[in-house]
């Protein structure tokens, strides 16, 4: 399984400077360094292949045990720099501060026929965004 990384929204974008997937307030950040929370026996179930096109992926990329370790969370491929995204807004007509991606984790932005994906993973752990 080969993906290419370009992590343009680590490189161009101030980070957090503890890492870690504790909730806490992030000061001056619009990323943290997290890594998934490991699960156990993980298999897969489905898989769109359009989007397995749009990544390169093959029908034996998809098929392999690496590709569910690294899909599950368990493991990273080369390249994968995970973190969680920082943001702010309103929510019922009120300023709610920090908000952020409080369950859900980057594994990382992929570059293919020169487009560009973001990997996500939801429910995969804490991050500093995670409501206490």
């Amino acid at each position: 399984m080969k993906l290419s990384f370009d992590n343009r929204f680590l490189k161009e974008l101030p980070g957090d400077p503890r890492e870690g997937g504790f909730p806490r307030q992030v000061l001056g950040a619009c990323w943290s360094r997290v890594k998934p929370t490991p699960v156990r026996a993980p298999r897969l179930l489905a898989y769109a292949r359009e989007v397995a096109d749009l990544l390169g992926l093959t029908a034996a990329d998809i098929e392999s045990e690496r590709f569910v370790q690294v899909f599950s969370g368990n493991d990273l491929a080369p390249g994968m720099d995970p973190y969680a995204a920082c943001y702010g807004g309103h929510q019922f007509g009120n300023w709610a501060g920090q908000l952020g991606d409080g369950r859900a984790i980057n594994l990382g932005e992929v570059v293919h026929d020169g487009k560009r994906w973001e990997i996500q993973l939801k429910g995969s752990g804490l991050t500093p965004y995670s409501r206490h």
